[in-house]
């Protein structure tokens, strides 16, 4: 026996047989328990591994906490005849003839576990090389065919039945993954304390998440350990970027520099001498979209702009500088991985590389692409785009995984849930050879909800039954409570599909609109749910539930009362998702957003839409000012994609011919002003509409507040979107124009009071085509300042 595992294996219950248990039937099983007793003992080898001793101590927990019996733990040295478990590779494995997944290379294919009952014995034993968890996926495996679930982390999230007998089904099974890589991981945009961590650890072994943690990854900016700036920037400055400034940067190279090349090629080279396991080495540049500004790289870039992956692009110059540093690496090291991000301006494949080093692999990150349609949509041009890129990469490359966000939108504590969407498109890339997944994840479960869960079960197994996986979880978590749950999960991801928005990470999905046929359905669902759940834990989870619905409602009608001009109202509805959120909280941490986030700057957080809800009421309510008057929700709309209307006048009452009515309290993509495979409209548009003034307003000073205007952000000045009242031109302040908070404007000297007043407003919209969200989506007023 190792001598380091001693004190491990005598801390468990050992036990040794003194009489032999009765051989069940083959039909029946293994039995395990019997009337709260242990009716089979769990078998360990004579000198088992970690992984082995705690795949057991696992077993043997879950198995007390169904039954109340502990089985007992022994070596097979002491076994004796009768219904056994046998955890891990051992003797009695192998005297089974049972071939267990061993192994590990740098293709990483060998991971994998058994499952085989053979007369009174169950083998639960798996590959335990290297970065794999066989053994003990095995016995999680094994703990849901008993009924144990963990949908969400923590004690919230686990349904651990209760069951005095246990019989262990007869069964053969080997089980491998239909992706290598198998990673959810916490960003830091949502508080994760100790707790948090620790369940979230648990909850990924339980449900076999694998992020291969020994592989070394391209994170942002981890190219300065190709060539760290302490040991050459002095004497090699060369290598290093040039910014925009001429100076050279420290944090990235120059990829056109040869010797970059060669320092990068002998650093790899040098690592993987020093540590012979190591089978990859990534390296990416820093966040954003980085550049070297020196004449040879300006003239190598070859300009391909568009489509909001970074313009211009790197992805030539990048992808030269990797694959020659991949093929130099590959002449001494052809089984080791040379790993690169392809992120912000490195999206997109190369144009001018000839053949990819076989040794390069990617991590494909697009950012900018919508999250709510499915991959070869023909109504998303973004998810067709998305797609072409990953087959273009996985024509290209061997080792390809996807680095994606959930929730793939604005972190305003709504629901996020594409169950539909992760079936069809984790089908879709595993057809085209994709690796895996490293997906950005948030600590807010009932965002998610079901979604990170169900990519587990798809990550394993790519031909999981979704809609059964919404069914058991909504029979075990809800109980009686299941069917209005199950109903009004399906219906929420209807009501997305039905209406056709398109979202991505940070943006909002527009929830007044979406629920606006399927809101009182959603109630009645609800209120069913709470009939049925009479007793605890049910009630207590159809309790959560229900405040997470009701925040949604709130949310829903906070959008609302912004749209009518009720602004106070909207910060009523504000104060409600709070104390909704901390009664949510009270049920377990990381359901929903906290109260105060920790991250209050993010757009669409609880703060910004307090400050957004409380600076338009003061404007409003004699805090800073008084209304004036509101002017319509509904205005003149006409799209000017030639840039003729300054030269027609448009600005004037009458003028032109085509224009069509539009709400100016939502983006015009949302509107109407997108073609059928979703491309929104991007040059100039105009609203315009009339407004009375009263006489009261004579002699004040009188603003005119823009509540939300999406412009061309990219241009970071005023001259993306220009105002007239009454035909004049009016001046808009200098300086970005923020898309999500009020814009004021001084009219004081062109409003004309006891009069109908005439407003014309031009917007350039954001050229980045993957945006989708532009124009005003705020209602315009009048006010007159204290």
């Amino acid at each position: 026996m190792r001598s380091s595992y001693l004190p491990l294996i005598l801390g468990l219950t050992l036990f040794v047989a003194t009489r032999a248990d009765r051989s069940p039937a083959a039909s029946k099983g293994v039995p395990l328990v019997r009337e709260g007793a242990p009716a089979a003992r769990i078998v360990l080898a004579d000198s088992p591994s970690p992984q082995a001793v705690r795949a057991a101590q696992v077993f043997q927990a879950f198995i007390e906490r169904i039954s109340g019996a502990s089985i007992p733990i022994t070596l097979e040295s002491a076994a004796r005849p009768g219904p056994k478990v046998l955890i891990g590779r051992g003797r009695a494995v192998d005297g089974l003839g049972v071939t267990v997944p061993s192994g590990f290379t740098h293709e990483m294919k060998e991971e994998g576990y058994v499952i085989r009952t053979d007369g009174d014995s169950l083998v639960l034993a798996g590959n335990e090389e290297r970065m794999y968890q066989g053994t003990l996926y095995a016995v999680y495996d094994a703990l849901e065919t008993l009924g144990c679930r963990w949908f969400f982390p923590g004690p919230f999230g686990e349904v651990i039945p209760k069951n005095q007998t246990l019989v262990f089904p007869m069964t053969d099974r080997e089980e491998r993954p239909s992706f290598r890589f198998r990673n959810i991981w916490y960003s830091g945009w949502m508080p994760v304390n100790e707790e948090d961590a620790r369940w979230f650890g648990e909850w990924s072994e339980r449900n076999r998440l694998n992020s291969l943690s020994a592989l070394s990854l391209p994170g942002d900016g981890s190219v300065v350990r190709l060539v760290p700036p302490d040991k050459y920037f002095d004497s090699h400055p060369e290598v290093f970027a040039v910014g925009k400034t001429g100076e050279r940067e420290r944090e990235m190279v120059c990829p056109t520099e040869p010797e970059a090349v060669r320092i990068a090629a002998e650093t790899i080279k040098t690592h993987f001498r020093e540590n012979p396991e190591a089978i990859s080495f990534g390296f990416g540049p820093p966040d954003g979209n980085p550049r070297c500004y020196c004449p040879r790289c300006e003239a190598a870039i070859q300009g391909f702009t568009g489509k909001g992956f970074g313009d211009p692009s790197l992805s030539d110059l990048w992808f030269i500088f990797a694959n020659r540093v991949a093929e130099e690496v590959y002449r001494e090291f052809p089984d080791r991985w040379i790993l690169t991000n392809g992120y912000a301006n490195r999206v997109r494949p190369p144009e001018g590389v000839g053949p990819l080093s076989p040794n390069l692999g990617i991590q494909s990150a697009m950012l900018s692409t919508c999250t709510l349609h499915r991959i070869d949509d023909p109504a998303c041009m973004q998810r067709r785009i998305y797609a072409q890129i990953l087959k273009r990469w996985t024509d290209s490359l061997k080792c390809v995984f996807v680095y994606d966000y959930d929730p793939g939108k604005s972190l305003d504590g709504t629901p996020f849930t594409s169950l539909r969407l992760l079936e069809h498109d984790l089908r879709r890339l595993h057809e085209r050879g994709v690796w895996g997944f490293w997906t950005e994840g948030q600590n807010i479960w009932m965002v998610t909800q079901l979604n990170y869960y169900v990519r587990s079960k798809l990550m394993w197994g790519v031909d999981s039954d979704v809609k059964a996986v919404v069914r058991d979880f909504s029979e075990k978590f809800y109980g009686p409570a299941a069917r209005p749950v199950e109903e009004y999960l399906w219906l929420v991801e209807d009501s997305l599909e039905e209406n056709g928005a398109h979202a991505w990470w940070s943006r909002p999905i527009p929830w007044m609109h979406v629920l606006e046929k399927s809101e009182a359905r959603l109630n009645a669902l609800v209120k069913r749910a709470e009939a049925l759940a009479k007793e605890d834990p049910e009630r207590a989870r159809v309790q959560v539930f229900r405040d997470v619905h009701d925040h949604l409602r709130a949310y829903a009608g906070m959008e609302r009362a912004l749209a009518e001009g009720r602004f106070a109202d909207a910060g009523q509805e504000v104060e409600r998702m709070a104390e909704l959120r901390k009664a949510i909280d009270g049920a377990q941490h990381g359901l929903l957003p906290p109260e105060n986030e920790l991250v209050t700057g993010h757009e669409f957080s609880l703060t910004t839409w307090r400050e957004v809800c409380a600076d338009l009421t003061a404007r409003t309510d004699g805090t800073q000012g008084s209304l004036v008057t509101m002017l319509p929700r509904e205005w003149e709309f006409h799209t000017d994609p030639h840039d003729e209307g300054v030269i027609y006048q448009w600005y004037l009452p009458g003028t032109g011919g085509g224009w069509r009515k539009i709400d100016v309290t939502d983006y015009w993509e949302n509107q109407g002003e997108r073609d059928k495979e979703g491309r929104g409209y991007w040059g100039k548009a105009w609203y315009r509409t009339t407004f009375p003034v009263p006489s009261e307003a004579a002699g004040k000073t009188l603003a005119l507040t823009l509540g939300g205007v999406a412009t061309d952000r990219e241009r970071n000045d005023s001259r993306a979107l220009w105002v007239w009242i009454n035909g004049n031109l009016i001046e808009v302040p200098s300086g970005r124009i923020h898309h999500f908070k009020p814009l004021d404007l001084d009219v004081s000297k062109w409003i004309r009071p006891r009069e109908s007043n005439h407003i014309a407003i031009l917007v350039q919209a954001n050229r980045l085509e993957a945006t989708q969200h532009n124009g005003l989506h705020r209602r315009v007023f009048l006010w007159s300042k204290r």
